[in-house]
């Protein structure tokens, strides 16, 4: 079953049942495929595209879930990276992955800022807490993007989902990507 066509296809027909429980929110398939899309459609209105990678440094949220569900409609390539990296472990794992794109809390960027210069690949640093100089806030971009489906990213079962980095235990940690295949 092909990932990015999955949230969709319930979002037809099953428009009115619930898809998802999150802290006080309760959203049917047809309003949680929705904001899926605005955010779909707002990272690509940045100019991002099926294969660059999105790093979140975010603990459970809604907006963590709307991206995984996001990235699989546009081919985008998901890292999921811990709160607890510091330092050069953070930017060893931010340019490992080649990171275009950082989605965070504004609690994280006094370990984020002093990296920046460190981080050539990433374009866009987006806080889901608040609005800051020299980032874009992520529900400002969703409130203009279209909550229609995103333009079709021809993906395959072969296609990069997201990368999860190992431990380290043996030395540097590694980076496992998974397939949408896999997924």
């Amino acid at each position: 079953m092909n990932l990015s066509t999955l949230l969709a296809r319930h979002a037809r027909y099953r428009p009115d049942r619930l898809a998802v429980i999150y802290e006080d929110q309760r959203l049917t398939y047809r309003a949680f495929n929705q904001r899926v899309n605005r955010i779909a459609n707002a990272l690509l209105e940045l100019g991002l595209k099926k294969g660059d990678k999105v790093a979140t440094i975010l603990s459970n949220s809604l907006e963590l879930l709307e991206l995984y569900w996001a990235v699989a409609k546009t081919g985008m390539v998901i890292v999921p990276l811990t709160p607890l990296l510091q330092g050069q472990g953070l930017t060893t794992l931010l340019n490992d992955s080649d990171a275009a794109a950082v989605v965070t809390h504004s609690s994280f960027m006094p370990t984020l800022e002093p990296e920046r210069a460190l981080l050539p690949a990433i374009q866009h640093i987006i806080l889901i807490d608040t609005r800051q100089p020299g980032c874009l806030y992520y529900h400002d971009l969703n409130a203009t993007a279209s909550p229609n489906e995103p333009p079709t990213a021809n993906i395959s079962d072969d296609d990069p989902y997201n990368i999860i980095y190992s431990s380290g235990t043996t030395g540097l940690p590694k980076g496992i990507v998974l397939t949408h295949g896999i997924r």
